[in-house]
């Protein structure tokens, strides 16, 4: 065979479509852990609209069908090399391309892993438009002040009615008269939970139609790591084509590139999917990787 595609979200399925309308022979392996999964839509996706992540991903799976690609369920543990290729779940393949994504470390708030999808959200290119002119919270990352004031300013284009909740970090005071030019409020009290609206220790309640949280965020899987290709910064290195320092192993998606929302990493996939076709068809020249 020639590619396993490693992870079955919108970046593997996107490698994985391209690679067999290419009329190369693919494996795709999905655990079924999409990053979106918890979320009731996916948003600013062209062309595909009020549609779940379960929706999208289905559909997906049935478009590479139409071009051959094998799909299984299961998680990938490990990639082991033989001669000039790789085998993956007993399959030996010619190259891999890891679409295995990241996973979200939500702030430690009671309230925040319940609501998450829902009432709680990170991202307000995803969910901002949604509850546009309406209050909204931005809940800070403990110890990462600069990061919950630029989310917070970023979230202030949706609204005019967004506060910062500081969870008890003390801000400079050039941070705060930034938050003032842009319109934001500041509460620096200690959160006590979250729901609709967040609570404070002592007592007091602030509501919101819903609350932005700031996320740590992590791979989801180790492959890269050890099949020995670099990682920085918590990203695959890759070059332009997606290829890792590893020959024949391949990055997508936010797996090399973390701050890419859902159609970018779908186009990243599709044009690393080129890079794989145009390398195979490279070293079936007698090219080599």
């Amino acid at each position: 065979m020639d590619v396993a595609v490693v992870g079955g979200s919108v970046a593997g399925l996107q490698a994985a479509l391209t690679l067999g309308r290419a009329r190369r022979e693919v494996l795709l392996l999905d655990d079924g852990q999409a990053r979106n999964r918890a979320a009731s839509h996916v948003h600013n996706y062209l062309g595909a609209l009020e549609v779940s992540p379960e929706e999208l991903l289905a559909v997906g799976r049935r478009q590479v069908a139409e071009y051959g690609v094998e799909v299984r369920a299961g998680r990938v543990e490990d990639v082991t090399f033989e001669d000039d290729g790789f085998v993956v779940d007993g399959v030996r393949v010619r190259a891999v391309v890891l679409a295995t994504g990241l996973w979200d470390e939500l702030p430690d708030v009671p309230g925040v892993a319940d609501g998450w999808g829902q009432s709680v959200v990170a991202c307000p290119h995803c969910h901002g438009w949604e509850v546009r002119d309406q209050p909204l919270v931005q809940l800070g990352l403990r110890g990462a002040p600069d990061r919950s004031v630029a989310r917070a300013l970023l979230l202030s284009r949706w609204s005019d009615d967004v506060v910062l909740c500081t969870d008890g970090d003390v801000l400079t005071g050039t941070q705060l008269d930034r938050l003032a030019v842009a319109g934001v409020k500041v509460r620096t009290e200690r959160v006590a939970s979250v729901g609709s609206g967040v609570r404070f220790v002592g007592g007091e309640t602030l509501a919101a139609r819903r609350v932005f949280v700031v996320v740590r965020q992590h791979q989801q899987s180790d492959l890269a790591e050890r099949l020995g290709c670099q990682v920085a910064d918590g990203a695959v290195v890759v070059d332009e084509g997606g290829r890792t320092t590893v020959p024949g192993v391949y990055a997508v998606g936010t797996t090399a590139a973390p701050a890419l929302l859902a159609i970018g990493a779908a186009g990243h996939a599709s044009t690393v999917a080129v890079a794989v076709h145009g390398d195979l068809l490279e070293s079936d020249l007698g090219g080599g990787w």
